[in-house]
């Protein structure tokens, strides 16, 4: 489906150009029966409020076959396609008090499967750089031992006189 978003001035003075774009519907199946037509941004806020979640039937057409949200929308899941969060208004004490600075604090939801693998990696990689740099550090150690030995070898080599 076409939408006209509004006009353009094109090359000549009098002649405007029409500005669309192409927005996609789909069809949802709740509660057993076909709801729609629902657009992308309307599918994601509705799955935002878990009206409608991975599993929920949907299909492009009227024509196509009945697939998932997560196969139209598989980046639901990480919340990168949700609409922003509205924050609940604030007391006018609080918007006097920080009306020049904002600043906006968000749960950060990760696994701890992921952050186990994180700190193996990161383990990981630490060993190879400590095994890299092991034979270098050993010979300036080497080099430095046998020049402190030779200075003290040399002074304990002088003959005393009494």
């Amino acid at each position: 489906m076409l939408r006209s978003f509004g006009t353009l001035p094109a090359q000549r003075p009098g002649e405007f150009k029409t500005i669309e774009a192409v927005i996609n519907f789909y069809f949802l199946k709740l509660s057993g029966c076909d709801q729609g037509p629902y657009s992308d941004e309307q599918i994601a806020e509705m799955f935002a409020v878990a009206r409608v979640d991975r599993a929920t039937p949907c299909k492009a057409d009227l024509l196509s076959e009945w697939k998932t949200i997560d196969d139209y929308f598989p980046m639901l899941k990480y919340g990168t396609q949700l609409p922003p969060r509205t924050l609940p208004q604030q007391s006018a004490q609080a918007k006097q008090t920080f009306s020049g600075n904002s600043v906006a604090i968000t749960d950060v939801d990760v696994p701890f499967g992921s952050i186990l693998k994180m700190v193996f990696k990161t383990f990981a990689a630490w060993l190879i750089v400590i095994a890299c740099f092991t034979p270098v550090i050993f010979i300036i150690w080497s080099i430095v031992f046998a020049i402190i030995a030779a200075l003290i070898g040399h002074s304990l080599s002088m003959p005393h006189r009494p």
